[in-house]
């Protein structure tokens, strides 16, 4: 996969080679909303960071993945992840999990 920002493939690319106990395809994912979640934190719902990440997990390349994701997730969820996985349904335009 493609990044334009090297930050955010840094982090994304280290938290996905951490996650050992997920499969492959969902690994990317997985750092992808860690990601997400660090640079909304630290740089806000605005930053280009987070945007690009946003347009990671919706890409048709990870689409499969993040379906899998929260269907596996569904149940060990809080209100925020809740609300995270509401708003990339919306944005899709398809129901996650």
């Amino acid at each position: 996969m493609t990044f334009t920002d090297a930050k955010l493939q840094q982090h994304a690319e280290r938290v996905a080679f951490c996650a050992t106990d997920l499969r492959d395809e969902q690994r990317l994912v997985c750092g992808l909303l860690d990601a997400y979640q660090y640079f909304q934190l630290t740089e806000g719902e605005r930053s280009p960071r987070v945007a690009e990440a946003v347009q990671k997990l919706l890409s048709v390349e990870l689409r499969p993945a993040l379906r899998s994701w929260y269907r596996n997730s569904a149940e060990n969820m809080n209100a925020n992840a809740i609300a995270f996985r509401d708003r990339l349904s919306e944005l899709a335009g398809e129901r996650f999990g």
